[in-house]
């Protein structure tokens, strides 16, 4: 039977915009992170191997620390801002 499931825990997240590239790198900083030219995409790497983001998309960091990018659209639909 297929069941639905739904996300629980936090994530930390950062959106990537051409003036945040330095703290995006921050962010993932035991991965490695290729920055195209403004307009263009750019690759982070995975323990899946290299994935591919853009400007506006986000980057996920998971509970064990690994870094993911996220589509915006995705992002939005699947991710709220928790409560402080």
């Amino acid at each position: 039977m297929i069941k639905k499931y739904i996300k629980v825990a936090p994530v930390e997240a950062i959106r990537v915009t051409h003036l945040n590239y330095y703290e995006v790198r921050e962010f993932a900083k035991n991965q490695n992170i290729v920055f195209g030219e403004i307009g263009l995409f750019h690759t982070i790497e995975t323990p899946e191997g290299y994935m591919e983001f853009n400007d506006y998309d986000y980057i996920i960091k998971n509970q064990t620390g690994e870094c993911y990018p996220c589509a915006r659209e995705v992002f939005k639909k699947t991710y709220r801002e928790v409560e402080k």
